[in-house]
């Protein structure tokens, strides 16, 4: 089953967007920079795949469906933050990344259903079960700064059970309009004329892991395309992943896993990344206080994976008084005797990977640790599991 994102809209943005079928997002900035930084954002659109389905929220409205990815061409492109086709029309908001959208096989429905129903009516909650809620949402509207977000399949069913409800399906249609609360096919034959062939970052712009953010944005982008990834992800074992989930809010302290995949054979693999060669106490405590409330809320999984992702130490100190480095001088690089730094933090990997039984978590595997390396660039070359 494909992904599902909801993208966040005002009552007039959304007409725009069914005039001229497209989605987007991006912050609200000032920046003319013609690729001003918006990590987030892009990370989270760029787990977008063809098909994939696509509910617009409208605030003070509420939620309106079916869209989906349209396969043509780039899946998101870069829009300019000077100058954004259809400003005008949008009244200024900026939305730096761009999807094209056409109807769903589901259908596209007239009206759109209210928060309260869609989150918090008891009458739509299945079985009166806190387990059957739109936590994703929910967290989302806690955080309230995320223009696209992803649910789960389980939360797009129960959505989608509520939408259709006493609903009117609008025929398939080349493009909508939205005026008084409800959606109407568009007799006028718009077509979105920007320029769709700038992409939001290169290949080796994707490749180049400066930031931890750049690693997020990596994995979104490029899981179950770049086949280094399979070193991590492992689909032969833990089955193809299905749905991407970047920074998914999941307590109300607002505790964010980095990323959070589900695959076929309903495993989800529990990603924490780090840019720096490090693992303590507080990191594995911040990953298993991730994976209690996956096991808590999303119970029709079989399996949960931990993973902790590092970058591979620095070699070599290129002076003497360096601490954090693997080898403190090239004499103990060629007699391989590394540092007591880097000894302290391979000791605290390997009594992480074996202190599972200590956390008591249901269906929780045996964390896995790998470090990924990049070479003079800062290009990615691969994984290694410690």
């Amino acid at each position: 089953m494909p992904n599902t994102h909801i993208f966040t809209v005002n009552p007039t943005t959304f007409n725009v967007h069914l005039n001229y079928m497209f989605a987007g997002t991006g912050a609200g900035i000032t920046s003319k920079d013609s690729q001003a930084h918006q990590p987030g954002a892009l990370a989270d659109i760029l787990g977008v795949r063809v098909g994939d389905n696509i509910i617009f929220y409208v605030t003070e409205c509420g939620f309106y469906g079916f869209f989906k990815v349209k396969n043509k061409g780039n899946i998101v492109f870069y829009e300019n933050h000077q100058g954004q086709y259809l400003d005008e029309e949008l009244e200024g908001k900026t939305l730096t990344y761009r999807l094209l959208i056409e109807a769903s096989e589901y259908g596209v429905y007239e009206k759109g259903v209210p928060e309260w129903d869609a989150i918090e009516n008891p009458k739509y909650i299945e079985s009166s079960s806190i387990f059957k809620m739109q936590w994703s949402w929910i967290f989302k509207k806690l955080k309230g700064n995320r223009g696209c977000t992803a649910i789960t399949n389980d939360e797009f069913e129960l959505l989608k059970r509520i939408i259709v409800h006493n609903n009117k399906k609008l025929p398939v249609f080349h493009n909508y309009k939205f005026k008084d609360r409800k959606i109407s096919i568009c007799r006028e034959r718009l077509e979105y004329k920007g320029n769709k062939d700038i992409l939001p970052r290169s290949e080796v712009e994707l490749r180049t892991i400066n930031l931890e953010e750049d690693l997020r944005i990596f994995f979104t982008a490029r899981v179950g395309i770049e086949s280094i990834l399979n070193e991590v992800l492992r689909p032969q074992d833990y089955g193809r992943v299905i749905s991407i989930f970047n920074e998914t809010i999941c307590s109300f302290g607002e505790k964010k896993i980095d990323l959070m995949f589900f695959t076929e054979k309903k495993e989800c693999l529990l990603i924490e990344l780090k840019n720096d060669f490090s693992c303590d106490e507080k990191i594995i405590n911040q990953i298993m206080g991730y994976a209690r409330w996956v096991s808590s809320y999303k119970r029709d999984l079989r399996k949960i994976i931990p993973i902790l992702i590092i970058r591979e130490a620095t070699e070599i100190a290129p002076s003497r008084g360096c601490k954090y480095f693997k080898y403190l001088t090239k004499n103990d690089l060629e007699n391989n005797h590394p540092s007591e730094w880097y000894q302290d933090v391979i000791k605290n990997i390997q009594e992480a990977k074996i202190s599972k039984e200590k956390y008591k978590i249901k269906k929780m595997y045996k964390l896995k640790i790998y470090s990924f390396n990049t070479n003079q660039d800062n290009i990615i070359q691969g994984f290694n599991e410690l």
